[in-house]
């Protein structure tokens, strides 16, 4: 999940979210979400640019998990009117608003265990702001141009549903999506697209303009704020990908301006090595059967399954035009949305986090995966030093990973998700020291969880069942702890003597120096506080030194002496 930055800094977009957030109501005690469970949500949408109007009827289907239900409380925006609400036979519901959302009443009790169906009709005219919202803007060509990006606001701003903004862990096991526009726009949304049909709907009056229906279908779980839809005069380029792991060619697909086509040509040259990357390192692409899509949107970018919303500069076309890349300080190691929305599909879309206080599961392994595109493309080395700039931004005194228990999605927002959350994975593949371990268990975690919900503990397990250590130190300090360590490192070397002394007064970290030799290597490890120790070398040590202490998130310093 992202809320990012829409015009030059990602600042903005931090103080955005967090606004907004802070309007969501909290789950209550009482909260009526938790008696049922969504399999999956049916769209039929009409949207008239003209009047930025957007008309729906939307059918949630989910199975009753309370011994008696007798009302379904719905998440939607009093922005909207809802016209009329009725049951799975077509029986009309009775209903009451509530601040941002409806209580229905479903006649008749129904049992555990039974199937529920709730068909909302509704009406209104979302905006946007910033990042979050229903954008309704014009393209160069002055076409309509439209967006949605929500996940600051919840999906429900723009149709109604159990937002995962406060349940994460219900993920509908399909998503599908009917949407009709002008005959002249395409509309994007999740999933592979099934059908194009000439009109509307029989219940929305076109008002003789000449509409366009497309057929979208995503049977695949997603959280919420991943579903999306899209509609501009959009130039399609398709084309199949042969991916590791995934047993039949994949359909990979963008939907640009026609203005900036030859500029996504080029960009989007990246895709097929960046899709192998993740692919190898975090397992198969999770939705073959949907598709790999990339949609040009007036937002910056959001990882929209399957439709992962890129707003970006086309840097790649930048430099080899001699233009100004107004995201340059961004795209300083590569395009950046391009790279860290797209890991998105493994990290947040493929596994999500059962309850937001795992939330760096999302943006912690995502922000991660930026480093894997690095050393992918440029080597260890490199990945070491994108790391290290990362970790600078890093609180040493303040800050957990774990966001508390069963927050909203604005509660557990904040920016240390993202860095933290990166740069503590990249110490702990140090500190596992086995890279054949280290990989098999980010795979076997996310193939794992895959599709489903998951927590800290979660990986731990897969970790500790795939090294065959116990890393619960590891996960106190680093994952739930707050701050980073400080070292002083100072090796003395006197011949085949070798003496370590490390100061680490900052916080409770236990940490791993090693030394490197041309004889031999050595690892040793300090608890918190100033330690000294001291062994002897087969044979004298005269060119010895720190090795991977930028491998460990904190400011350091080290010296070697040699006497």
């Amino acid at each position: 999940m992202n809320v990012r930055s829409k015009v030059l800094l990602l600042t903005a977009a931090l103080l955005f979210f967090q606004e907004v957030a802070l309007c969501q109501e909290a789950p209550a005690a009482n909260d009526l979400r938790g008696d049922y469970d969504v399999t999956r949500y049916e769209l039929e949408l009409a949207v008239t640019p003209e009047t930025q109007t957007l008309e729906g009827k939307v059918a949630i289907i989910g199975v009753a998990t309370a011994e008696k239900l007798k009302e379904m409380q719905v998440d939607l925006y009093d922005l909207y009117k809802v016209l009329g609400v009725t049951d799975g036979q077509g029986t009309s519901l009775t209903f009451t608003r509530t601040p941002d959302g409806l209580v229905i009443d479903l006649g008749d009790a129904l049992n555990k265990g039974d199937e529920l169906v709730a068909n909302i009709h509704y009406v209104g005219q979302p905006k946007g702001g910033g990042f979050d919202g229903f954008h309704w803007k014009t393209s160069a060509s002055g076409q309509p141009w439209i967006n949605t990006a929500c996940q600051g606001l919840g999906a429900h701003y723009w149709f109604p549903c159990k937002a995962s903004f406060f349940h994460p862990e219900d993920k509908p096991e399909a998503f599908y999506m009917s949407v009709a526009v002008p005959a002249d726009l395409y509309a994007v949304g999740n999933g592979k697209l099934v059908e194009e049909q000439r009109g509307a709907f029989e219940w929305f009056e076109t008002n003789g303009k000449d509409y366009k229906t497309y057929v979208w279908q995503h049977e695949y779980p997603l959280e919420t704020y991943a579903a999306s839809l899209n509609i501009a005069n959009y130039t399609v380029v398709e084309r199949l990908l042969e991916v590791p792991g995934n047993d039949n060619k994949i359909r990979f697909a963008y939907y640009v301006l026609p203005e900036n086509a030859e500029k996504a040509a080029l960009q989007f040259q990246q895709v097929p090595d960046l899709i192998r990357i993740y692919s190898e390192a975090f397992g198969p692409f999770p939705f073959p059967d949907s598709k790999f899509g990339l949609v040009e949107s007036n937002v910056w970018g959001m990882e929209h399954s399957t439709a992962v919303s890129y707003g970006s500069s086309y840097p790649a076309w930048c430099v080899a035009n001699g233009q100004k890349d107004p995201y340059a300080s961004r795209n300083k190691w590569f395009d950046y949305i391009l790279i860290h929305e797209v890991a998105h599909e493994w990290w947040g879309n493929g596994v999500s986090a059962e309850h937001w206080g795992h939330f760096w599961i999302h943006e912690g392994f995502g922000t991660y995966a930026e480093g894997v595109y690095v050393e992918g493309t440029q080597g260890r080395e490199s990945a070491d030093t994108f790391f290290k700039e990362m970790g600078r931004g890093v609180s040493p005194t303040r800050g957990a990973l774990y966001r508390g228990d069963h927050p909203t999605s604005g509660d557990a927002y904040t920016g240390i998700i993202y860095s933290k959350g990166a740069t503590v994975l990249h110490t702990l593949r140090n500190y596992v020291d086995d890279d054949d371990a280290w990989w098999r268990a980010l795979r076997e975690f996310n193939m794992t969880f895959r599709y489903g919900n998951a927590t800290t503990e979660d990986f731990r397990a897969v970790l500790e069942r795939v090294t065959a250590k116990d890393w619960g130190y590891f996960f106190e300090q680093w994952v739930y702890g707050v701050g980073t360590p400080k070292l002083t490192v100072e090796v003395t070397v006197q011949g085949t003597t070798v003496s370590v002394k490390v100061e680490n007064p900052q916080g409770h970290f236990k940490v791993p120096i090693d030394l490197s030799w041309t004889h031999g290597n050595k690892r040793l490890w300090f608890e918190p506080g100033e330690n000294t120790t001291t062994f002897e070398t087969e044979q004298v040590a005269d060119d010895l030194q720190i090795v991977h202490l930028n491998r460990i998130l904190g400011l350091h310093s080290s010296s070697v002496t040699f006497e």
